[in-house]
């Protein structure tokens, strides 16, 4: 009620933010008026005389004004002109409106504008990128796909390039050459991906100077930004590459899943008879009846979307008296009734957190008369248990923990296997999640309903998808360089973004970004008419309504685009038109070639287009002759969304620049929202009304219903990404440590200094621990600190060496120092300077790059390790944090210890070519995951990444074996040592 109040005394912030703009609009347009005088000469002379303006102090704010009005200007003069866009010869057309000014300026701001379909928001964004390019450095337009970046890039560049200022676009399949010839213009369009993979290439596999292709991290602005910055940021871009063993057993373990998977269908099958022949007895006692509604609760617990169980729901007595089976089932007076009832089936499926959890009776199955087959072993335990057994010789020791480890991986290994078999039996399905297409399996993107070509869900899961599909299963990968989306795009110093609907999200975008969200008014008022959800019983009636709509509107010449969730339900309407004989076109993940050219024509009279989801997502749909007549484009959705902007983006297809259109939503209780999080109140409602076959609920509160219900999911996913990134902030220090070591190693004039620099603090480090451990009075002990020198350094040290009293351990490091130099200059001249240089860059740049590796992996494996120790009442991001700190201190080390034992070991055997290194090779992979509408998990393999460059080298150490004793005199193999 307060907030209420306040808002109607001083108005809403948005109010405010657009009431403080309207003089810059203002000031905008007296200045267009002026420039309308100069010749087109005098207009194109403002570019260089504003880039002069800001290297003497001026700031882009000073000069936004001058510079949009030019750009205005220069939209007037280029109308009527022609233009090649991606093969299309289009005509110039357009003048920026008012509110496409104030659009500009909420993004030179560092702002989200949000701005109404059609309104124009490809236009608006040249202005911003105009200002901002003029100081000199790289500003980017991140688009969500490649055509959209060209598009852009050429529609948009007409202007801009008139103007002056050089337009470069990133493509998937360009080399190094070609990227950097594009991040080398003013300005620059291309995709979330391509943007960050190009950094993660740059700073994490780059191994000369040459190959680096980004300039600087200065002023994007992020198209459809809710999709990128909330979307697709629950999960990191990686690069990653083969594993070094393959070890999954999906291929083995696959028959026995089926078979079990099978027997539990049979189970619930013959569950739900039995509750249906109990029901349909007109003499059924209480008794009775409550072991057929117990029989339909484990069925639901077991299969929820068993078909006979699922026609039974569609009555709401038997739904209700599932709900309170369910509450029976897991309430805190009935403890161990869960646990007994999924002991009655071989595995329970929890379609909320995405899980399918196997029984007891399902491990017997899979696993007869072995009780310890699931269990995995205490490894520490038995570790101390070995070292503590005196009967055992030091190699019987090793040879016990090295078998250990053997069962505890394969155990680990079955299991995972197991796991990921079940969820992709149960909770996966062909044609919604995923299509098979070329013998393999394709994930279908959720919120575009593209097919994601190479793409592979996360730990495992898509080699069980391969399996149950019986196509052929890809080798593991392992991660070579990762970055969160958040991360990344919070490195620039300036961020702004375009959306049609952002505000939902304001909170995310303010925490994260630190971006505030203004809301632009349509240039025109906006006719759409929103008509209230449809809810029906079941699935059936619902789609018999929706085709029934279609036919109605069709019939008058009213043009109908209908969005659905999945390639199934798109199939199904499709199928259930043809029957009515109603001509219509599919756009889905498996006829997504023409989508531009489909959802363009969706606007035209009689057009019927059914489109998965938001494919096509930032075409324009005109309206064709005669289509306003008869009340324009009419949007309907097949079902809610689990995010509300999902279904704004879906309404907003219709009514653009003050254009007639309409919408309605149609939902089931069947519906996977209401199933999961929203149809208890609902379904009471229909029971007390004593709603028939066929009849609907409609009413604005039932709206507000459904919108609480997708609030929940919304935190839900909410939570996911900022739990990705608090992880994440634990290791972005870590990565900006390496990186920026990787950067120094690669633009240094001088890698001798920076070698001998890390030679240096790791002397530092062993003397002053020598200083550090001296009995008071005594000598210094250097026992430890020569034979560290001997293992590392191959070259003679003067017996005088530390004989000397050095004053402190500063002046004893130097002494140490000094002979290295030395016999490193003797080296350094009998290999040449020159050649050595690259050698000594490549020393550095192995060593880094070899051990953050295996960092990754560790940090992959603690991450999933910590999420257990909840269960001992501790914060699974705390111990992360600890943990990680301590791994990358070894690292550190390592990386310092590895540098000293390589600076002399090496020597050339011929002079080294310095050839430009591949960027692309066929053994790394881009990997950017994905999660379904519910939470599972997925990684999307985009193209190749670089080699490291190749040089020869002769050893003058003999080869040590992986399982010989370590030379560095540990009592380890070297595999478990140095050879790490």
């Amino acid at each position: 009620m307060l907030a209420w109040i306040t808002k109607k005394i001083f108005g809403s912030r948005n109010a405010r933010v657009l009431k403080k703009i309207q003089p810059l609009v203002t000031r905008i347009n007296q200045l267009y008026e002026e420039y309308q005088s100069l010749t087109d000469e005098q207009l194109q002379a403002k570019t260089p005389e504003f880039k002069e303006r800001l290297k003497k102090g001026e700031t882009t704010d000073n000069l936004l004004c001058e510079a949009y009005a030019v750009v205005k200007d220069a939209c007037r003069r280029l109308m009527g002109t022609q233009v090649e866009v991606t093969g299309h010869i289009l005509t110039w057309d357009m003048i920026p409106f008012d509110v496409q000014l104030i659009g500009a300026i909420a993004l030179h701001q560092n702002n989200i504008a949000e701005m109404a379909t059609g309104e124009g928001k490809t236009l608006v964004a040249v202005m911003p990128l105009y200002l901002n390019a003029l100081t000199g450095r790289n500003v980017q337009l991140v688009t969500v796909n490649d055509y959209l970046a060209r598009r852009d890039s050429e529609w948009m560049g007409h202007v801009l390039k008139w103007l002056g200022i050089t337009v470069g676009c990133i493509q998937n399949s360009m080399n190094s050459d070609q990227r950097r010839e594009q991040y080398n213009c003013d300005v620059t369009y291309g995709t979330n991906s391509e943007f960050g993979f190009d950094y993660l290439r740059d700073m994490g596999m780059a191994t000369r100077k040459e190959e680096l292709v980004q300039r600087d991290y200065y002023y994007a602005i992020v198209d459809e930004i809710d999709s990128i910055l909330i979307d697709e940021a629950r999960t990191p871009l990686i690069i990653a590459g083969p594993a070094k063993e393959s070890t999954h057993m999906y291929d083995k373990l696959k028959p026995s899943v089926a078979e079990l998977y099978r027997r539990q269908m049979k189970l619930m099958s013959d569950w739900v008879q039995q509750a249906k022949n109990i029901l349909d007895k007109p003499d059924h006692t209480e008794e009775e009846e409550d072991e057929a509604y117990t029989l339909l609760a484990k069925v639901q617990l077991g299969m929820p979307k068993h078909k006979q169980l699922m026609r039974l729901m569609e009555d709401a007595s038997i739904r209700k008296a599932l709900d309170k089976k369910d509450l029976e089932f897991h309430s805190d007076n009935n403890r161990g009734l869960l646990q007994k009832v999924k002991d009655t089936m071989y595995f329970a499926i929890d379609e909320k957190s995405h899980e399918a959890d196997l029984s007891a009776m399902g491990r017997e199955f899979l696993r007869p008369g072995e009780k310890d087959a699931f269990v995995i072993p205490d490894l520490p335990a038995i570790f101390s248990e070995i070292d503590a057994d005196d009967t055992l010789d030091d190699n019987q020791k090793i040879e016990k923990r090295r078998k250990a480890q053997d069962d505890f991986d394969e155990k680990s290994e079955v299991i995972q296997n197991i796991s990921q078999l079940l969820r992709a039996y149960c909770l996966f399905e062909i044609d919604v999640h995923y299509v098979v297409q070329d013998n393999k399996v394709i994930i279908v993107d959720e919120f575009t309903g593209r097919p994601q070509p190479g793409r592979r869900f996360s730990e495992g899961l898509h080699q069980a998808l391969e399996a149950k599909e019986d196509v052929q299963i890809e080798r593991e990968t392992q991660t070579l360089a990762s970055i969160t989306i958040q991360n990344y795009f919070r490195m620039y110093e300036k961020l702004a973004g375009m959306t049609g609907t952002a505000e939902t999200e304001a909170n995310e975008f303010k925490s994260i970004y630190n971006l505030d969200v203004v809301v632009v008014p349509t240039n025109r008022p906006c006719l759409r008419k929103d008509f209230n959800d449809r809810v029906y019983k079941t699935q059936r009636e619902k789609y018999k309504a929706i085709v029934e709509e279609i036919t109605e509107c069709s019939q008058k010449g009213q043009p109908v685009l209908v969005g659905t969730i999945s390639v199934e339900v798109s199939e199904l309407l499709s199928r259930m038109l043809q029957r009515q004989r109603i001509v219509h076109n599919v756009l889905n993940a498996k006829h997504h070639e023409s989508e531009a050219e489909i959802v363009a024509r969706a606007g035209q009279l009689g057009a019927v287009t059914i489109a998965t989801n938001m494919a096509g997502r930032g075409t324009d749909i005109k309206l064709g002759p005669g289509v306003k007549e008869v009340g324009g484009l009419h949007v309907i959705g097949s079902e809610r969304h689990d995010s509300r902007r999902i279904d704004r983006q879906l309404r907003g297809r219709c009514a653009r620049q003050g254009d007639p259109g309409s919408s309605r939503f149609y939902i089931s209780l069947e519906d996977n929202l209401m199933r999961l999080f929203g149809s208890d109140r609902i379904s009471g409602i229909m029971e007390k009304l004593g709603l028939q076959e066929g009849e609907e609920l409609e009413h604005p509160l039932l709206n507000r219903t459904i919108e609480n219900a997708q609030r929940r999911v919304e935190q839900q996913h909410f939570a996911i990404r900022k739990r990705t990134l608090e992880y994440d902030d634990v290791v972005n220090k870590q990565r900006a440590t390496i990186y920026e070591l990787r950067k120094q190693i690669l633009t240094t004039d001088n890698p001798k200094d920076l070698v001998l620099d890390y030679v240096y603090t790791a002397i530092c480090d062993h003397v002053e621990a020598a200083y550090a451990s001296r009995i008071k009075r005594e000598p210094v002990d250097f026992t430890d600190v020569k034979a560290w020198l001997i293992r590392t350094f191959p070259i003679g040290f003067p017996p005088d060496l530390f004989a000397t009293q050095y004053a402190n351990s500063e002046e004893c490091s130097k002494a140490i120092m000094s002979r290295i130099e030395t016999a490193f200059a003797q080296k350094e001249a009998s290999e040449g300077a020159d050649a050595i240089a690259f050698v000594e860059r490549y020393i550095m740049l192995t060593a880094i790059d070899d051990l953050y590796q295996d960092h990754l992996y560790t940090i992959d494996s603690l991450r999933q390790s910590v999420s257990l120790r909840s269960y001992g009442q501790r914060d699974p991001l705390v111990e992360f944090k600890a943990e990680a700190y301590k791994v990358f201190d070894g690292l550190m080390e390592q990386i310092k210890s590895k540098i000293c034992q390589d600076v002399f070991r090496f020597t050339l055997q011929t002079q080294i070519e310095q050839q430009e290194t591949p960027r692309r090779t066929e053994n790394t992979q881009e990997v950017h995951q994905s999660l379904d509408q519910f939470g599972g998990t997925g990684e999307s393999e985009i193209s190749t990444a670089p080699a490291q460059a190749s040089i020869t080298v002769r050893r003058q150490t003999p080869k040590v074996g992986r399982n010989d004793p370590c030379p560095c005199g540990s009592g380890k193999k070297y595999k478990q040592c140095c050879g790490r």
